[in-house]
């Protein structure tokens, strides 16, 4: 016996439940902003042309105050519009929606263009149906005899078609536009000239020479040239120095990686997103997590070299900072990932909620939690390198030493060289012997 055919989803559900309209929202958002974003290339390449070209004796293209981003903004808007009527748009594609006519296949042009004309009526179409608390459909959708279908509902009922090459498609097209507008942009915000980088490279090849044949000479003898108050012998040598970056890493990763370790379930979707607390929590997490990541060291350095003082200490503190953020990231995302059967079966049993977690979230994530915690020590002792430049301490006081004393000392350069081998060496080190430890933990 032939089973009864199923009805799609979307015509049990209300027609403005959150799970329908979310969706077309969030498409024309995104196709908006695209939009928005070509524009804002479109006047950056103008301006460019305009004024390389000699042809600025009219200013620069600019924008009135007032009506003037008005008319982009209804612009855009309209060119959004125009995607979802008359094309499959990125938006579209993203959040799964598909434009069907009532028998589910393409509408004809015609009800593309009735379709599109009536959408600016749709804020008065919205208005009316909640005042009158009936609403048959969206004016667009009713006049032109379509509608927008989540493509997981009507996948069953949509006709077979040969599918058109992607970059004829509407998609596709915009695709290309964005990424082309994108390179040209950044090729002429970051300056690049080809011309300079060939035709002065000999201006450099002296510093190559230098640090290819590096000077080891205050590998293990102090540089008594470099003033560092009540320092030890030792940390005036580049060994010293190395071995200081090395614990600052190791501290800072251990510590951060305390911290991070409970504040990743607090950052995790499907542990805190079943209540509005939850929620509140979740959001607060993640926000934590994303401010704190996108403060770089160096600025934290610069923060902890004022507060407790210039050395290693102030440069521990600043890579604990950014690896309990960067590490409750993705920690996080390591717990949103997890197999779902295994809480499902120990909730069954009866078993209290921390008990799914302890039991089923945890054994999961150990191997990967550990991974990217040796992953992140070798990023610290390349970061320890860069913060000392503030005061943070370690190896990279000997690297901006040597380099700010060319000219002064004679072989500053090699002894760049050297400092640069030193960690490669180390971090060459580390990550092989990381590697070794994440091919027995997984």
């Amino acid at each position: 016996m032939a089973k009864r055919q199923k009805k799609s989803r979307s015509v049990k559900d209300p027609l403005y439940s959150p799970r329908r309209i979310r969706p077309r929202i969030s498409a024309l958002l995104v196709d908006w902003m695209s939009w928005g974003y070509i524009a804002y290339c479109v006047v950056y390449l103008l301006n460019n042309y305009w004024y390389h070209r000699y042809v600025n004796y009219y200013g620069t293209l600019s924008l009135p105050d007032t009506w003037g981003w008005l008319v982009v903004i209804i612009a855009t808007l309209e060119l959004a519009a125009i995607s979802h009527a008359f094309g499959h748009s990125i938006g579209l594609s993203l959040f799964g929606l598909r434009l069907l006519d009532e028998e589910y296949r393409p509408p004809r042009f015609k009800q593309r263009l009735i379709r599109f004309l009536w959408w600016h009526l749709l804020p008065v179409g919205t208005i009316v149906g909640f005042v009158l608390k009936r609403q048959p459909g969206l004016f667009h959708d009713t006049r032109s005899k379509t509608r927008m279908y989540l493509i997981a509902d009507v996948k069953d009922q949509i006709p077979a078609t040969k599918p058109r090459k992607w970059y004829l498609t509407h998609r596709g097209a915009m695709i290309l536009a964005l990424i082309t507008a994108t390179f040209w942009v950044g090729w002429l915000v970051t300056e690049i000239n080809l011309g300079a980088f060939f035709g002065r490279m000999g201006r450099s090849a002296y510093i190559w020479k230098d640090l290819v044949t590096p000077s080891f000479a205050h590998f293990i003898v102090p540089e008594t040239k470099m003033t560092v108050i009540g320092a030890a012998p030792i940390e005036l040598t580049i060994l010293g120095g190395i071995i200081e970056s090395v614990f600052m890493a190791l501290l800072a990763t251990v510590i951060g990686a305390f911290f991070a370790f409970p504040l990743s379930f607090f950052g995790a979707r499907n542990i805190m997103g079943f209540s509005p607390l939850g929620w509140t929590i979740y959001g607060v997490t993640r926000g934590f997590f994303n401010i704190f990541r996108s403060i770089e060291s160096i600025l934290w350095a610069i923060i902890f070299a004022i507060w407790v003082g210039h050395g290693p200490f102030a440069g521990a503190l600043a890579l604990t900072i950014h690896t309990v953020a960067a590490l409750g990231k993705l920690y996080s995302e390591q717990v949103e990932g997890i197999d779902p059967g295994p809480l499902e079966a120990i909730a069954a049993t009866g078993a209290r909620r921390w008990q799914v977690i302890l039991y089923g979230v945890v054994p999961q994530i150990i191997p990967s939690y550990l991974a990217f915690t040796l992953y992140r020590w070798d990023i610290n002792v390349r970061m320890s390198t860069i913060i000392a430049i503030v005061g943070g301490g370690g190896i990279g006081r000997f690297l901006f030493f040597y380099k700010n004393s060319v000219g002064v000392i004679p072989d500053s350069w090699n002894q760049v060289g050297a400092v640069v081998i030193t960690i490669v060496a180390v971090v060459w080190s580390l990550d092989y012997i990381s590697g070794r430890i994440r091919e027995k933990i997984t």
